[in-house]
């Protein structure tokens, strides 16, 4: 059972999370200095919130949290002006409620897989449009996606019993693969948003793959059926995405 103190400290947090993105969004000249010290604070209160979890459980429990809210302001950079911006505001607010106050707790891997998903598209879209509107380096944004994926995958394999060798083995596997992924596309002129779907639907498929593989409940019906479907999710966002020619 959780206590009233982690609670109350998520709630504090989410607070944190919405003050600090609504104060980003008005681009004052105090827009950068804000920012760092709402991330700070956002980091470092998660820590604290989650010290019972990670001493019980390990160290990988805390990076989805962390994860989360550099992917929220990260996203949130590109998110247009108006109604759309506030929806996502108060979305990832109350996601992240959910995530701190209940998400990281060992009953619920549901809520794992989702918070995860999410996490990796709002990092991999956010970091390819740094590259694909400001010119930022493409090594520097394959750097990034292929070190949240290792991450993110460490996470998600360190609810098996493993040694930590093999999962950061499979951490590496995934990494090369969405980066094998993330080449090819960058030959493609498609907007951040459309990169990023495609590369969330790779290590979606690869993550549960590798999931019913360390259970031992993979198939070869399974992989058929899952391949098939990413393959079809990924025709439909190249064919309806915005090519940039």
């Amino acid at each position: 059972m959780r206590s009233i103190f982690a609670d109350r400290a998520a709630m504090v947090l989410a607070a944190i999370l919405f003050l600090g993105l609504e104060a980003v969004t008005q681009g004052t000249r105090f827009t950068w200095p804000i920012f760092t010290a709402v991330l700070f604070l956002l980091l470092v209160g998660t820590l604290v919130a989650l010290r019972e979890e990670l001493r019980a459980r390990g160290w990988h429990v805390a990076i989805l949290p962390l994860a989360y809210i550099v992917s929220v302001f990260l996203f949130h950079l590109f998110v247009s002006r108006g109604p759309l911006q506030q929806l996502f505001i108060v979305g990832v607010t109350a996601g992240f409620l959910l995530l701190i106050a209940r998400a990281t707790e060992w009953a619920y891997p549901t809520w794992t897989w989702l918070f995860t998903s999410t996490t990796f598209f709002l990092w991999s879209a956010g970091l390819y449009g740094l590259t694909f509107h400001l010119r930022f380096p493409l090594w520097a944004t394959a750097l990034g996606i292929g070190g949240m994926t290792a991450l993110l995958t460490y996470h998600v394999v360190g609810r098996v019993e493993h040694t930590a060798r093999l999962r950061l083995f499979w951490s590496a596997v995934l990494a090369l693969l969405v980066l094998e992924t993330l080449i090819v596309l960058a030959f493609f002129p498609v907007t951040y948003v459309a990169v990023g779907g495609v590369l969330f639907i790779v290590f979606y498929l690869l993550l549960h793959l590798l999931q019913h593989h360390l259970y031992r409940q993979l198939t070869r019906q399974m992989i058929t059926e899952y391949v098939s479907l990413a393959a079809l999710a990924v025709l439909l966002i190249l064919l309806t995405a915005e090519w940039q020619v």
